[in-house]
């Protein structure tokens, strides 16, 4: 494999033809051909039609990732990543960052379609990333029975991270997110969340804040208004070390206080991949020997190695906001009011006649074409952006079917190239290491849209995430967000994509994260479309990754299944059974969602015209 890329990348890159080949027998069909010409690089993603219902078989692409051998092991980092300018990497004289970081936004989730995941998805999608999602090789309601919830998300993800770090996907000194998958929204583009991570020294492991302290019991108001009765029993006591032991009503009164978010909440938390291992380790090592969830664990890594590791806890919100305990006049507007995220159009000054250069061309994320407008579709001005944001021009090539017009290589070649097939190049992005070069619009005078979601009037910061744990998603705010996020970020049509990490694929959001036959009203219950329950049955047929399989071995603590039986997951709805399980059910029989006991609003309809 080593040679032939040599021969690709050094030697004129001869046409190469892939052999067709049967992944699985769910597919129905073997991979369709590819030609690999001219600029093109080994390919990696092929196009797969699944069987669906006649109204998703159109539309819902899954792309396979191949896990060649040549997984750019020297300079391309993985599938799904932003390269975003760190705060302290100041530009140089060229315009572009000295100093850039690459971002893994990660999260769990082993439901899938979820309308909060769809939310975080389409939301990473349009503010510069893609979001990487583990567990989806469960069936939903995995976590439940497992262990402790929500031990697994943990142990899974450290698993993951280890395998994707000996891949090379990932390196060890990128920056990684990891967020609850179906309580969490993002507001801010993930540059400006590296730059406001970044006012930390010392790369951190940095961890929410919030303003109750949980799973501890509470012997004073300061220590939160929501306990459940699910806290340690006070009187049980855990060594920090073999000279010093703490007992479990002294934990609230173990983390000093210098903001309103005092307690650590393991729903969000940011790092270097290599200190985010040592901190899964450790967290992980707790939960398997002292039988504490990892949420608890997390407080014992905090209270055992804080200072070894550099963890440090947002208790200003600078990063992370928890919802639980919010309180009318905390934010500058409430949530989520009408434009929650911008009050108004706001004018854009005219550019100054000697603009430079360097301000007239921008970078995109990875995966991503220009806004209307702002596409550079001839190969000098594309050369001139290179120039002026100091990248290597790379020429120009004719491909067919590839990104389209001016991008930017971040796959180990580190160069800008202009694609001149015109109409005859990718309608939507289909290389996970390609960016855009683009104008910056509006380049002179116009307007645009001020996309500013509310200060917190507390610290006085903007935070780039929403967290609504425990009981502040049980009331009407995470649906109003809900809504206003699909206000503001769900499109069809634009390549908004998230990465599933267990089957090594990438799924389009456009028809599984659509709700519009149904207004969401509720955190918990929401109705499957019948296409979706089509979708799935191929879907749970699609192989694990097996290079992921065989890191995890047969003894891993993510299959140790102590409260119930996988197969047992959703038994009082026939139609769900199948679709999760391939198993049988009567003709034309709809039942509820299983997720929350809902009945769909269509059965009768759709009884009528025996259609699922």
């Amino acid at each position: 494999a080593q040679a032939i890329l040599a021969q690709v990348m050094q030697q004129g890159r001869p046409s190469m033809k892939l052999q067709e080949t049967s992944m699985s027998a769910g597919l129905g069909r073997p991979l369709v051909d590819d030609i690999v010409t001219g600029h093109d690089r080994l390919p990696r993603s092929l196009t797969v039609q699944l069987p669906m219902a006649s109204q998703f078989r159109s539309a819902l692409l899954v792309l396979l990732v191949l896990s060649l051998a040549v997984y750019d092991r020297d300079g391309g980092h993985g599938f799904a990543e932003a390269a975003t300018g760190a705060a302290a990497g100041a530009a140089g004289s060229s315009g572009r960052p000295t100093s850039m970081r690459r971002v893994h936004f990660y999260t769990f989730t082993d439901t899938i379609p979820h309308p909060g995941t769809c939310a975080l998805a389409e939301a990473t999608a349009e503010l510069g990333g893609v979001l990487r999602i583990i567990g989806l090789s469960k069936r939903p309601g995995y976590i439940l029975i497992h262990s402790h919830s929500p031990t697994l998300k943990f142990l899974m993800l450290q698993e993951v991270i280890e395998y994707e770090l000996n891949e090379g996907r990932i390196a060890k000194d990128d920056l990684m997110i990891f967020a609850d998958g179906h309580d969490v929204l993002l507001q801010r583009p993930l540059a400006e969340i590296v730059a406001a991570y970044e006012r930390w020294p010392g790369s951190p492991y940095l961890i929410s804040g919030e303003k109750n302290c949980w799973p501890w019991p509470h012997t004073d108001p300061s220590h939160g208004k929501w306990d459940p009765g699910m806290a340690v029993a006070p009187n049980t006591t855990f060594p920090v070390h073999k000279w010093l032991q703490i007992s479990a009503s002294e934990f609230c009164r173990a983390i000093p206080e210098k903001g309103p978010y005092r307690y650590p909440n393991i729903g969000l938390s940011m790092g270097p991949v290599h200190r985010f291992l040592e901190v899964l380790k450790r967290n992980n090592r707790i939960v398997l020997d002292e039988d504490v969830n990892d949420q608890g664990a997390m407080w014992l890594v905090i209270i055992r190695h804080a200072l070894e590791l550099n963890m440090e806890i947002d208790q200003n919100a600078e990063v992370f906001l928890n919802m639980l305990q919010y309180e009318q006049g905390d934010l500058a507007r409430e949530p989520c009011v009408a434009n929650f995220f911008a009050e108004r159009n706001v004018a854009i000054p005219a550019a100054p006649p000697a603009l430079a250069e360097a301000e007239a061309f921008v970078l995109t994320g990875l995966l991503r074409y220009c806004p209307a407008g702002a596409d550079l579709t001839d190969a000098d001005i594309c050369r001139m952006a290179a120039s002026s944001l100091g990248i290597r021009w790379g020429g120009s090539y004719e491909g067919p079917g590839d990104h389209h017009f001016c991008l930017h290589a971040d796959d180990g070649r580190d160069a800008v190239y202009f694609n001149a097939a015109g109409e005859r190049a990718a309608v939507l992005p289909q290389n996970g290491f390609y960016g855009s070069l683009c104008r910056k619009v509006p380049a002179s005078g116009g307007s645009e849209r001020l996309r500013a979601p509310p200060l917190n009037l507390l610290t006085n910061f903007t935070p780039g995430f929403l967290h609504f744990n425990g009981p502040s998603h049980e009331d009407d705010t995470w649906v109003a967000c809900y809504h206003a996020w699909v206000e503001e970020f769900r499109v069809s049509g634009k390549g908004h994509v998230f990465f599933d990490v267990d089957h090594n694929i990438v799924l389009s959001t456009d028809d599984i994260c659509d709700y519009s036959w149904y207004r969401i009203r509720d955190f918990h219950a929401h109705p499957v479309h019948g296409g979706v329950l089509d979708f799935l049955k191929d879907f749970y047929k699609l192989p694990v990754d097996p290079g992921l399989l065989a890191w995890r071995g047969s003894t891993s603590a993510v299959d140790a299944v102590k409260l119930g039986r996988e197969e047992d997951l959703h038994s009082s709805s026939e139609r769900l059974q199948e679709a999760l399980f391939e198993r049988s059910s009567a003709a034309g029989v709809v039942g509820g969602s299983g997720c929350g006991g809902v009945e769909s609003p269509w059965r009768a309809e759709r009884m009528a015209e025996n259609k699922t």
